[in-house]
């Protein structure tokens, strides 16, 4: 958890500081309303000041500061929202009025969105212009410069990644003009580099410019409407994934449960299952059917020992959450926000330094209760953890909740004590988890010292940090990960209350950089439910009602489909969309995540390079009115397809090699006699990894035949009345793909017809009596005798044998008959 967000700016004495004039170019239009446009283009727009507001935020009951505010400069007196002026004469809507008192001491004011930025970041290279409607009331303030006088110099600019002000336009407003104005500023990203990722929009005043001696002085009133940005809209363009380029192995979503105690089974399905129609109630009662989010991670919360003793078993509150996630195919991870007191220099959890060094008892004994945890995890609950994190934010410097400072050597030391602890528990599989800096970069290298110790980093199974690094930042993303898993574990806005699809789509993208440029194995949220009366909504993936959000299932988009074990794989995307590709490399299951951060539709063509054969995909939806829906399939011809992105939308392309059919090799008809055993093995091969089921069908065949539908065996022996016919038979192999797929075989099987069997002699001597047969191989050969050529019953049988026969008969002193019968 980290409490630093991004309305906590340095704020700047003079607007020189960490800033520039890149672009002094504008357009002044009076009158209000748009510039007409003969030409398609695409408007992004910042703030148009009506009644709904923005980011779920309304300006008609009274929320405008919840999205503006004043950076710095002591001129300002007030924002509001202002009902009654609108720059395009729309009653029901209005603008922002600002209020503002120059004197030589306060003479600036700075207005900015930082409270509720603009989500999902804007690329500056695809807009080519800034645009506003501004308005200054009778009486303002003035100034004259080389004689013309005007209400001051209204700079536009925009945040830079290190807080600091970039001006990219600016305007003077004749004193003569009191009524609306409309500004049209040119901006060029490749110029202005602080316009590459826009997120918040400045509007500043300066009241000495111009110099000491031609400064504002006195009151002003300022009135803003129709901020916006406008580029070409983007064309189609070719997006290349390659199945063959393989990135790092996905290791899982997740988020974290941390004092949260209690679930329904529906909340947990949500999150952590993939299961389709679960109904899910909030805490303000709606309730929706979902899909679920599928995340395969749980991050948990440590409750300090209250005591120092090595014997001592930290504990959590999460118990029966951990069990359901685990159940639905989870792993669980836990993190200690602090250790017990007295291991700390401040005697509370609040705060403080730890105090171990090398392997001094409180090493020893920390080592040893974390053990105990894990232990305690596995045996009291059935709960097997894999990995722990040595400490939450080893590096912020807080005293309000629980937290604790460790130094790089520290977090080395630690690591050789705990490995030995877990070691002596048998828990060596638990992995071992370090820094969990807050900032992505680990600026203090807490991570450093432990992993350049070979004798160390051996017992490292994982390298953690959290990414509150402002709305884009860091700069890079790109880190070292000593050949460990590289985890991003925590990250969230840690203020207001967005539940939009602009919130969303900006996380979709913010978890496409880490996968791509980071390559993460694995990416966390910070609360899966944000905690009621403790937190703001944007820290939950649910927000303080428990409510849903987008971006629940933005990341759901990933969650769902992008299982643990998937790899990632080569993308080459010439459009401005963001789009990531993934597959297992056991199965030929894949997934395919565009976000398109634009307001308008894009087209978007995907070749599949090196894909073994696909007929189709299904495009998983999220968008302003859809939620992880799947929607119709989507043809794949020439392994290449093409998709409209919905404007503001995240879509998950998901796919597997299609299901080609089984190949059965023909058989040769066959001829017979009867009463012979026909055995067939009927061969089938199927090219689908990995190998499907075979099932195997006697579709039509003679009267006592039968097929064994695991092996293709096809067995049949003819009876003698079926001698002299001829007999289709025909076999379906089956594979268990999805569709099913068959392939059928014909052959037929013509059984000869029948000579009558004949006694070739019949001999008696000593009581007994020979006869010699000849006949047709197959048949059983049955004697029948009979003492009255009337009643015949049978002596004895002999199957199927090989000719001449000789049949004797033991017992002949009576007068008897003798009949030969071949059968069955």
């Amino acid at each position: 958890m980290h409490m630093k967000h991004f309305g906590n700016m340095s704020t700047a004495s003079h607007p020189g500081w960490l800033s520039r004039m890149a672009i002094g170019i504008f357009v002044l239009l009076a009158g209000g309303g748009l510039v007409p446009s003969t030409w398609a283009q695409m408007v992004w727009i910042v703030d148009q000041f009506n009644p709904l507001g923005t980011a779920g935020y309304s300006y008609s009951a009274g929320q405008i500061t919840n999205v503006w505010a004043n950076w710095f400069g002591a001129a300002f007196q007030s924002l509001s929202w202002d009902s009654t002026n609108d720059a395009n004469g729309n009653s029901p809507s209005g603008s922002m009025k600002i209020s503002a008192n120059f004197t030589s001491a306060n003479n600036q004011f700075e207005v900015y969105d930082s409270p509720s930025p603009i989500l999902p970041t804007l690329n500056g290279l695809l807009y080519t212009n800034f645009q506003c409607d501004v308005r200054f009331g009778p009486g303002s303030a003035t100034v004259t410069n080389s004689g013309v006088v005007t209400f001051g110099h209204l700079q536009f600019g925009v945040a830079t990644p290190s807080y600091g002000q970039d001006y990219f336009g600016s305007v003077d407003v004749p004193a003569t003009n009191t009524g609306w104005m409309h500004v049209s500023v040119p901006i060029d990203a490749v110029i202005d580099t602080n316009l590459l990722n826009i997120n918040v929009i400045l509007l500043h005043i300066y009241g000495p410019y111009y110099g000491a001696n031609a400064t504002l002085s006195g009151a002003s009133t300022l009135w803003v409407d129709n901020l916006q940005f406008t580029g070409s809209n983007p064309v189609t363009t070719n997006c290349a994934v390659n199945w063959n380029d393989l990135g790092q192995e996905i290791d899982g979503f997740g988020a974290s449960s941390a004092w949260d105690s209690f679930w329904t089974t529906n909340l947990a399905n949500l999150f952590f299952s993939t299961n389709t129609g679960v109904v899910y109630t909030d805490n303000l009662g709606h309730t929706s059917t979902n899909n679920g989010i599928g995340l395969s991670l749980l991050r948990n919360h440590i409750v300090y020992a209250n005591s120092t003793s090595a014997a001592a078993v930290p504990t959590t509150a999460e118990t029966s959450i951990m069990l359901m996630a685990q159940k639905l195919g989870a792993r669980v991870w836990s993190t200690p926000w602090t250790p017990a007191a007295g291991f700390k220099n401040s005697g509370s959890p609040n705060g403080g330094s730890y105090l171990g060094s090398g392997g001094d008892a409180t090493n020893q004994a920390y080592a040893s209760q974390q053990a105990n945890y894990v232990a305690s995890m596995k045996t009291n609950y059935g709960i097997n953890l894999y990995a722990i994190s040595i400490q939450n934010e080893p590096d912020a410097q807080v005293t309000t909740y629980e937290a604790c400072n460790w130094t790089a050597q520290q977090i080395h030391d630690f690591t050789t004590n705990l490995s030995g602890a877990l070691a002596a528990r048998g828990l060596a599989s638990t992995k071992i988890m370090l820094p969990e800096s807050q900032n992505w970069p680990d600026y203090s290298n807490l991570a450093a010292t432990a992993m350049n110790d070979p004798n160390v980093a051996g017992a490292v199974g994982i390298i953690a940090d959290h990414n509150y690094d402002g709305l884009n930042g860091p700069s890079s993303v790109a880190k070292a990960n000593y050949g460990k898993s590289l985890w991003e574990t925590e990250v969230s806005l840690l203020s207001g209350s967005d539940s939009s699809i602009n919130n969303g789509v900006y996380y979709a993208q913010r978890i496409n950089l880490f996968l791509t440029v980071a390559q993460v194995n694995a990416w966390h949220y910070w609360w899966l439910v944000a905690l009621n009366g403790n937190s703001s909504g944007n820290e939950g993936l649910l927000d303080g009602n428990s409510s849903l959000t987008k971006r629940l299932f933005t990341v759901g988009n990933y969650s769902r489909f992008v299982r643990p074990g998937f790899y990632r794989i080569g993308v080459n995307n010439n459009a401005p969309t963001s789009v990531c590709a993934f597959r297992n490399t056991n199965t030929t299951a894949f997934a395919i995540v565009a976000v398109n951060p634009f307001p308008t539709v894009v087209t978007q063509v995907f070749d599949l390079n090196n894909f073994p054969f696909v007929s189709s995909v299904m495009p998983w939806v999220t968008s302003s009115n859809l939620s992880l829906a799947p929607q119709s399939a989507v043809s794949v011809a020439n392994a290449s397809f093409t998709y409209n992105l919905p404007a503001l939308s995240v879509v998950t392309f998901a796919g597997q090699h299609s299901n080609t059919p089984p190949v059965l090799t023909p058989v040769p008809n066959q001829t017979i006699n009867a009463g012979v055993w026909l055995v067939v093995t009927n061969v089938a091969t199927d090219t689908n990894l990995p190998p499907p089921t075979l099932t195997f069908s006697l579709l039509a065949g003679p009267t006592n035949s039968a097929l064994n539908p695991s092996n293709g065996v096809f067995m049949w022996r003819p009876l003698v009345r079926q001698a002299n016919t001829t007999n289709v038979v025909s076999i379906e192999v089956a594979d268990n793909g999805t569709p099913v797929l068959t392939a059928t075989n014909n052959f037929t099987v013509t059984v000869k017809p029948l000579a009558l069997p004949t006694v070739n002699s019949i001999t008696s001597a000593g009581g007994q009596v020979a006869l010699v047969v000849n006949g047709p191989t197959g048949p059983d050969y049955t004697v029948l005798i009979s003492t009255n050529l009337i009643n015949w019953r049978a002596l004895l049988t002999t199957n199927s044998p090989a000719m001449p026969l000789e049949l004797v008969d033991t017992n002949a002193n009576a007068m008897r008959f003798y009949r030969i019968q071949i059968g069955p």
